[in-house]
């Protein structure tokens, strides 16, 4: 398994300032200011990995209010997107005022069923460079075990915290010497994106303290320095 060190991420540097000063005028569009999910450093996190992976079909696993589908759908423009949701079952139901602003997209297929127990297989392979994107806080595992099954290696997870969460991640599984076999068996690269600038922040019990690239603050991607410490370990997966 190869696994991206920090010193491989700072190599990178040039190419991490050019895409984020993209993402900076990208996000001048952004269609609400995300409060809840993806957000800072974490948004942009998802847009690189897209932008690097250019699938050719997206399957998003956890859309809510829709933020990541439109980060999706800047960084990959041509790539069809599957959208899956429980939240589609009871939108109509949900006072809109209480909700807030929401992104829906008349590109995007959007499905109610559970990803795991959709008829993909035919979709899949109609694709050459196919890729799921996981936010929905179920155990990490499993959901990459599904991604396999269907034939999707290209694998992107949100919210994959190496300390105690809501549910059971890979980097949890990584570190424990008892576990990290089976990661080493299915994985061929690993890449948490890093904080570009230093984190400090505590959610109830959370407390993710990392320190960053310090990157420079340019005017550009200010937006995502205000929201730096919204930081969520966003992980690209590539299976063997």
């Amino acid at each position: 398994m190869n696994i991206k060190t920090k010193e491989d991420w700072q190599a990178e540097r040039p190419e991490l300032v050019g895409t984020l000063r993209e993402f900076g005028s990208v996000m001048r569009s952004r269609p609400f200011d995300n409060v809840q999910g993806l957000r800072g450093s974490s948004a942009f996190a998802l847009y690189w990995f897209v932008k690097k992976i250019q699938p050719t079909v997206v399957f998003e696993v956890g859309v809510w209010k829709g933020f990541s589908t439109w980060i999706i759908e800047q960084a990959a423009p041509h790539a069809e997107v599957y959208c899956f949701d429980p939240i589609f079952y009871l939108e109509e139901l949900i006072d809109k005022k209480k909700l807030g602003k929401t992104y829906r997209s008349s590109r995007a297929h959007y499905k109610r069923e559970e990803f795991s127990c959709a008829e993909l297989e035919g979709v899949v392979a109609q694709y050459e460079r196919p890729l799921v994107f996981f936010d929905d806080h179920q155990h990490k595992r499993p959901r990459l075990l599904q991604a396999r099954g269907f034939g999707i290696k290209e694998i992107v997870f949100d919210d994959n915290t190496p300390m105690p969460y809501g549910h059971r991640t890979l980097e949890q599984v990584r570190q424990n010497p008892q576990t990290r076999g089976w990661m080493e068996e299915e994985i061929e690269d690993y890449e948490i994106f890093p904080p570009l600038w230093d984190v400090d922040l505590r959610l109830g019990t959370l407390h993710i303290k990392e320190d960053g690239l310090n990157f420079p603050v340019e005017k550009v991607f200010r937006d995502v320095h205000e929201d730096r410490k919204w930081y969520s370990y966003v992980t690209r997966v590539r299976l063997r």
